[in-house]
Order: C-alpha cells, then structure tokens, then sequence
C-alpha cells in the first residue's frame, strides 16, 4: 500500500507542476524521493495504526464488548429455562475440565442458524456465544461438540489474534474510508474557483481508495488463510476433549441439513467471523475468503466415512441410529453418586473413579501433568460432570446467583468453628455489605465446612463466571471485604490463600483493575527469591516431617538446574500474603518455558516422598491457575494393588 499510494503521489505532483505555471520539475522515476516517501509511510502507518488501535481499544472490554455488539444476551448462570439450563451445564462442565474459570455464555436471539464464538483475550475475559439455533437444534453431545472447539479457540490463545485481526482489518479499511470520503468531499467543491490543487486531491483520495481496498482484500485472505488452519485444530481438540467425534461432526451435519445452515445475519457479523464456528456466508471468491474450511471436508476428517448426505444423518437422528451406533458412554449419575477424590496414573488419564478420602495418597507423574496443561480430555469431561452433579444443592444455587456467591466466597474465606476469629470476620461482612449478607454467610458456613477439598477449586471457578455479571461497584466493596477478612484471620490456610489469590486476580482484571502481565523475564535467575518462595511454601505445606522437607526441596531445586536446594536456603525462607502474592505475580510475566520449569519442580516436590494427597494435588492446581496454566482436574483408575 505505501509503494502503490508513492508512486501515485509522485505522479500527481508531476502532473500538477505540468498544469501550473511554474517550471517543471525534473522526476527521476529511478530515484525515490526519500521526503515524499517518508510523509507517505508515516501517513500510511499512522492511519492504519490509529485505526488499529482505536478498534482494539473499542474491544478492550473483552468478549462482552463483542458479543454485545453481535447482539448477545447474557445467559444468567442460575437460569431454569431448560435449554438456557443445558448449554450453561455444558459450558460450566468443559470449563472445569479444562481448569478455567466458567466463562459467561451469551445467546443470540435473532440468529435461527447453528453457530457459537468464544472472544476475548484471555480466560479473564473470555465469553462463550451461541446461535438461539444452536440451543434449539442440537442435542446435548452435539452442544459439546461446538463448546469443546470454542474451548480449543481458548485454551490456544486463538481469541486474541481473532481480536487483533479485526484491528487491523479496521486499520486498513479506515485507509480506504478516508480516499471515499475525500472524493464525496471534493464533489462539493467542483464549482469552486479556487481548485488549483484539486486534481492532486483526488488523484490522492483515488489512490487511498484503491490501494486501501487491494491491502483490505490481501488482509482479508490472510485471517480467512489463518483461521481455516485454526478451525482445523479446534476441530482435532474437540475430538481430544470429548472422545467422541460423532458430537463435533454431528454439529457439523446438522448445519448442512439446515436449511439456513450456519447464518449469521447481524450487522457486525462479518469482522468477526473467523470468530465463528462455522461459515457464516456461502464460499466466496473460489475459497480465498472462506473463514472456514468447506464444511464436507471438515466432516472428513473427523468422519472420513460420511457419504455427504447430510439429510441421511437427520434421519438417522431422528430414529436413534446414530445413537445406537455409539459407544455406550459411563453413567454420570452413578459415577456422581460416589464421587471421590481425583486421581491419576503413572501412565496417563482415564480410568474409573476411585474410593479415597481426603488425605489418601496416590501415585502420580508430574511430565503427564505438565503436559495436560491445555490439553483437557474426555475423562476430564467426565469428571466434571459429574462433579457438577455432586455438589450440594445448596452450594451450586449460590455459586450460580450473583448475591449468594459473594457470601460463599466470604464463607469459604472465614474460619471455620465459631470462634471470636469468625466472629470478628462476620462483622466485617455486616460493615461492608449488612446484615442480610452477614446472616447468608452465616448459613452457608454450615455447608461449606462440610465441602471435600476436591471441590473448593471447581465452585470459585464457577463463582468467577457469576461474579462477572456484578457492577464495578459491587465489586469494589466485596473485594474490600475480602481484602479485611484475609487481614482479620491470621489462620488462613495456605489452600485459602491461593484461592483468593486466583479469584481476586482474575476478576481484578476482567473489572479493569490490572491488566494480564506482559512477559518480562526470560531469564530463571531474576526470579530466584521468588522461585525459592512458591517452591519452599508448597514444601512446608506437604511434608511434616524437616528431613522428608529438606529432601522434598532439594529435588525441586534439581529439576530447575540451580543451586538453590539447601536445608538450610529452605529454613532460611520467610514469607507473607503479600510477599508470596507478588511472587506469583512476577512468576505469571515470565517465559511460557519457565512456567513450565517451576510448575515441573513444583510437581517433583510433592511426589518426592512416593505418593500425593489430595490436598496436594489440589494446591498444585491452584498454583497453576495462579500461573495462568490451568491443569485439568485430575482423573485416575484404579491401581492394581495399590489405593
């Protein structure tokens, strides 16, 4: 865009020194006149950048912005409505599986056609949007299907870029604009008098207008170029996800038999719609500018079996053969009615559900850990399912209602025995928020004491999602009162801790209190003190016993290389909320490789004495999420042998 829109500037200077009636002067067209050249450039830059920014910074508010501007309605997560029930099930169950918070899910009323989105920029602020046809039409494995690809678009950081490509598309359409109205401009103009310099103007605006339009259309095959390749890999991790490819390519299916397929009618629909789960428009321009691969051969690759008639699948739908044909997938209500802690094998995932109460240990390897980082499986789906059904009635109504969840939080904060510590934290809660707050958390202590260690992490994920949906008012007030309840209890269990940490952090961010850390530090060593913190404190909380400590530590210290392992260095750590809050937060800027070192120590030091409990297993994923490496909950078999 710069050379074409020089030349025609360098043209249009020549071609008006000919016109006029001063000399003419000599172009060398094999000489660049490095002044014209460099006002072009910065021009060009300047509005395609200004434009760029201008857009992302209109979507700065994340995936609401978008699906507010796609024309969503936020689902309210203790909706009733049946089909509202079942996608907001979905979406909290693949979730939990992939360990993210639960994003809020958003409905767009107006669209009949089978569709869904995930924008934003990061899990923070990420939403989950449907077609009002994709609630209607599709069945339950289906609906996970689409959800597990979104989850893909999110886990992989896919929704930033889709965020960026719209911006800079703005950028360059913006160029274009400015060349259409400069020509709308000078038609006012055309009886004026004084138009000497007119025919520059619009061979000028001539030249926005075409070389805007020729970038706008390369810019254009590149984000449909780039999101094809990207709809192929969530379709491959949606597999992955739920183990059951007939869900994805079901979906797929019913979209060709539609009849108005995948269809997006909204106004903003089509700068977003490398968003979108499938194609919103027919295959344009041979392909080139299809979002999406053609539809059959998306079925392809999961199906390669299918004959193309998609009207054969509705039929088999509609009498059950398909379902017939599948595996028999396990009892979720049986599995939920005795739910035990998670586990997992030294070989991998899967499995059944294990007996074991909270303390019991199991084996475990830490490189299959690390590599379920992003990578959630069916098993993992299968679990939280079942978790979700597990919970207390009582406590999954609270943390699905915007009020209550506030008082489960402030709950789960307070200690727990009716001490004059709690005491004193229920009247901070009344100073803060009054007595109607104070005495709903005074019953939902009831319950919360009875809550298995294994499920504390899943209900702040799911309160994240809820706690979304408040003003920034409210926010403002409840997370004083947790700051002050924190600063009451000097017994704040180290579980509790991290947990309050994740949640504050994720919601400080999605109500603009801090923004996701760029990455500062590549280097292992400027993170010394803060390595040696996260790694001591996870030591100290998991081994009594200072020898089995000591050697706890020196294994970790192993993993990383470096000569921090000393009894001694790890007696020597001293350490608050605070200091323990900012290492976790100089740790979250760093390198994705040194993430994964420290997360690699971190899970070396837990299994140093053979076997990990499940308090543990569960601290281990609450530092993760605090990492922003969220672990899938961790599901086993039964070991042979051994419990």
């Amino acid at each position: 865009m710069i050379v074409g829109i020089y030349l025609v500037v360098v043209l249009a200077l020549k071609f008006n020194s000919s016109v006029s009636e001063m000399p003419q002067p000599d172009i060398n067209w094999a000489v660049i006149d490095i002044p014209v050249l460099l006002i072009v450039s910065l021009s060009v830059l300047t509005v395609v950048g200004g434009g760029t920014a201008y857009k992302v910074a209109e979507l700065s508010g994340g995936g609401n912005t978008v699906a507010s501007q796609l024309g969503g309605r936020r689902l309210q997560p203790n909706s009733t409505d049946p089909m509202e029930r079942r996608i907001l099930n979905v979406v909290e169950e693949m979730a939990l599986a992939a360990g993210t918070p639960v994003p809020p899910v958003f409905v767009l009323d107006a669209e009949p056609g089978i569709n869904a989105f995930a924008a934003g920029y990061t899990v923070d602020d990420a939403v989950i949007g449907v077609n009002r046809g994709t609630i209607e039409q599709l069945n339950r494995d289906e609906l996970q299907g689409v959800i597990a690809h979104e989850f893909s678009h999110i886990l992989n950081g896919d929704m930033r870029m889709s965020i960026r490509l719209i911006g800079i598309l703005h950028g360059i359409q913006l160029l274009a604009l400015i060349g259409y109205f400069i020509l709308r401009a000078s038609h006012f103009r055309g009886s004026s008098r004084d138009n000497k310099g007119l025919p520059v103007i619009l061979i000028v605006a001539v030249a926005l207008l075409v070389f805007g339009s020729i970038g706008l259309f390369f810019a254009r095959v590149i984000k449909a170029s780039v999101s094809r390749q990207r709809e192929y890999l969530a379709d491959a991790s949606a597999v992955q996800f739920t183990r059951n490819p007939e869900g994805i390519g079901g979906a797929l299916k019913m979209i060709g038999a539609s009849v108005v397929g995948s269809q997006v009618t909204a106004p903003q629909a089509e700068v977003a719609s490398h968003m979108f789960f499938a194609n919103m428009f027919r295959q344009q321009l041979f392909g080139w500018l299809s979002t999406h691969p053609p539809l059959e051969r998306r079925i392809k690759a999961i199906d390669p079996r299918f004959s193309g008639d998609f009207k054969e699948y509705l039929r088999n739908r509609k009498t059950g053969t398909i379902l017939a044909e599948k595996k028999p997938r396990k009892s979720t209500k049986a599995k939920s009615q005795s739910l035990k802690p998670p586990l997992i094998t030294p070989g991998g995932f899967g499995g059944i559900f294990t007996p074991g109460e909270a303390g019991s240990r199991f084996p475990i390897d830490p490189v299959m850990v690390i590599a379920a980082i992003g990578l959630p499986t069916d098993e993992d789906a299968e679990y939280s399912q079942a978790l979700v059904e597990s919970l207390p009635e009582s406590i999954a109504q609270a943390a699905r209602d915007a009020y209550s969840a506030r008082c489960l939080a402030f709950a789960i904060v307070i200690n727990a025995g009716g001490d004059q510590a709690q005491e004193r934290q229920l009247e901070i809660i009344r100073q803060h928020e009054g007595a109607g707050t104070e005495q709903a958390t005074r019953e939902l202590l009831i319950e919360v004491a009875k809550l298995p260690a294994q499920f504390r992490l899943p209900v702040f994920e799911i309160m994240q999602g809820t706690l979304v949906g408040i003003s920034a008012n409210q926010y403002a007030t409840f997370r004083k009162a947790i700051e002050d309840l924190v600063v009451a209890d000097s017994k704040v269990s180290l579980f509790e801790f991290f947990l309050q940490h994740h949640l504050i952090v994720h919601l400080d961010r999605h109500f603009g209190h801090k923004t996701v850390a760029p990455m500062k530090f590549n280097s292992i060593y400027a993170l010394q003190s803060e390595i040696m913190i996260v790694i001591g404190v996870l030591v100290k909380a998991g081994h009594q016993d200072e020898n089995e400590a000591a050697g706890a530590y020196a294994a970790a210290m192993n993993v990383l290389k470096q000569p921090w392992g000393s009894a001694k260095q790890l007696q020597s750590l001293k350490f608050t909320n605070n200091t323990l809050a900012e290492s976790l937060d100089r740790i979250a800027a760093a390198s994705p490789s040194i993430k994964k070192q420290v997360l690699l120590a971190a899970a070396q030091a837990i299994i140093h004495d053979g076997k990990v409990t499940v308090e543990e297993a569960e601290l281990f994923r609450a530092i993760s999420e605090s990492l922003d490496c969220p672990v899938p909950p961790v599901v086993a078999g039964q070991l042979k042998g051994e419990t």
